[in-house]
């Protein structure tokens, strides 16, 4: 097992992505610490792993935006495990439309969790990565940190933001032997996609399956990722089958970036 006795530790794991790689990482062996902001979702995250994989797996209702919570929950695993091998990054939100009517309420939030949540949860874990000379990071960018979309300016601008900080965070751990790399996937089946299409359906007066549809031929392969699709690409960079790779991202975004 690729995880087999690695602390790992995934925000944002009451729900897609984050919940996909949370079973995976179960299945390989991880010790893991698992928080999101929604406490019922992340139950129900434990409740779908096996009994020997919950008893390796502790729940933290954790806000990615309150740099407190973030540092006491480090601290407290640093505490009880004495280390961190791998952090995911995963915590996110979407909010779109044009920038002309944006709510300022939207795009804070959309930095406060999408950028300032990453910078927090790297902040507090960063200075243990440096005592210990090891580890790997892998954040969630996204495709639209590579190319522009329709009515997602302010969401692009925050994935985008992520990408650039993955990279420079890199350069800064390289010297410590801890890695960092970015992940940035297509579109995906999540709650969080499923809510996108349905508001862009909503403003444009036209059917979810049309919007959907329109997602589905941006990239070449003709359809959605499964959550389960990006969770092997983070099991990837989190294992030593990518040990020369840092300051890197891996799209996994169904050829979208290609054409």
């Amino acid at each position: 097992m690729r995880m087999e006795d690695k602390v790992v530790v995934i925000t944002g794991a009451a729900s897609g992505i984050g919940r996909a790689t949370a079973k995976l990482f179960a299945q390989e062996g991880a010790i893991q610490i698992l928080s999101d902001i929604d406490e019922e979702g992340l139950r129900e995250t434990f409740d779908i792993l096996k009994d020997d994989e919950q008893n390796r797996t502790t729940i933290m209702k954790i806000d990615v935006t309150k740099p407190e919570e973030v540092k006491e929950m480090m601290d407290h695993i640093i505490k009880i495990f004495k280390k961190i091998d791998v952090l995911v990054v995963n915590a996110g939100v979407v909010r779109v439309g044009p920038v002309e009517t944006f709510p300022d309420a939207d795009y804070d939030l959309l930095i406060n969790v999408n950028l300032k949540g990453t910078h927090y949860t790297c902040k507090y874990a960063v200075p243990y990565f440096k005592k210990q000379k090891f580890g790997s990071i892998i954040t969630l960018a996204s495709v639209a940190a590579h190319i522009g979309q329709t009515a997602h300016a302010n969401y692009c601008s925050t994935k985008a933001g992520v990408l650039g900080y993955t990279r420079a965070l890199a350069l800064d751990l390289a010297p410590y032997n801890v890695r960092v790399n970015s992940v940035s996937p297509g579109a995906t089946d999540t709650p969080m996609l499923q809510s996108d299409v349905a508001k862009q359906a909503r403003d444009r007066g036209i059917s979810y399956e049309e919007v959907k549809k329109e997602f589905e031929e941006e990239g070449v392969l003709g359809r959605w990722a499964t959550p389960e699709e990006i969770a092997y690409g983070i099991l990837f960079l989190a294992s030593n089958e990518s040990s020369y790779m840092t300051g890197a991202d891996l799209r996994l975004d169904g050829g979208w970036t290609t054409q």
